[in-house]
């Protein structure tokens, strides 16, 4: 029988039906999955897709660049940077690889150094204007943030001097017999606390640095001690199987020496 003329055909079926799966795909096409679960926010599976991708293809850059993209969106800012770096070492001609390194630096607060991955990508492509609206962001956040640096010190010691100035009146109005008696004590003990204040604040400069800095460093990785342990376990075993196997092959040998004696 011949179908009529409103029917329609059966929809085909979908991948998770067939039971295909991701291990047939070519390099493009995982590429292209990954590039779809980064515009849904998938980004844990598009950083699957990417790293099958980059088996396939490990000289293509566009892949590592992509990939740090996924990193750089999950806060995994170590193998963001990593991927980045190996982008720029496949294609130092591409635009795309320090743009994406300069993003990475964005991302974790080091302005400085972004504007210089920036002004590598200018080289290539004087006049994207996606590249030259990131790096006066860029100029813009490290100009501030170098202003509030130098400011911060002096806000802290007037915070500080404020607080020794409190203490100080506080001690002379509302207690009967004050402890601070002198006015050169007075200025001292302001002069200690406003001193405080101005170490305070460049304390916390510095460990936001410090603090930014390590966002770039490797992770911890927890399964080495338990690796080594488990190789320094394997070598021991053997050690101790090649001591049991030579000495009993010694004794076999002084048996068959006497077995031939008589």
């Amino acid at each position: 029988m011949s179908q009529s003329k409103g029917s329609t055909e059966k929809p085909k079926p979908t991948e998770k039906e067939t039971g295909k799966s991701n291990l047939n795909l070519t390099a493009d096409e995982l590429k292209e999955e990954g590039n779809r679960c980064v515009k849904a926010g998938n980004f844990t599976e598009a950083i699957l897709h990417y790293t099958h991708a980059i088996k396939l293809s490990p000289a293509d850059p566009i892949l590592y660049s992509n990939r740090s993209l996924a990193f750089c969106k999950m806060q995994q800012y170590y193998y963001a940077n990593a991927d980045a770096d190996k982008a720029i070492t496949l294609n130092p001609t591409w635009a795309k690889g320090y743009f994406r390194k300069a993003e990475v630096s964005m991302a974790v607060g080091q302005y400085d150094t972004a504007l210089l991955s920036y002004g590598k990508a200018l080289q290539l492509q004087p006049q994207d204007m996606g590249i030259i609206q990131a790096a006066r962001k860029a100029a813009t956040l490290s100009n501030k943030e170098r202003e509030d640096e130098k400011r911060s010190p002096f806000i802290g010691s007037a915070i500080g001097c404020v607080i020794g100035l409190c203490i100080v009146l506080a001690d002379m109005l509302l207690t009967e017999n004050p402890t601070i008696r002198y006015s050169s004590l007075m200025v001292f003990i302001i002069m200690v606390i406003t001193s405080m204040g101005f170490g305070v604040a460049k304390l916390v400069w510095y460990y936001k640095k410090l603090q930014r800095k390590g966002l770039l460093d490797p992770p911890i990785d927890i399964l080495e001690d338990f690796q080594k342990q488990e190789e320094h376990e394997d070598t021991s075993q053997t050690g101790e199987q090649r001591h049991e196997r030579n000495r009993y092959t010694k004794a076999q040998a002084r048996q068959r020496l006497k077995k031939a004696k008589i």
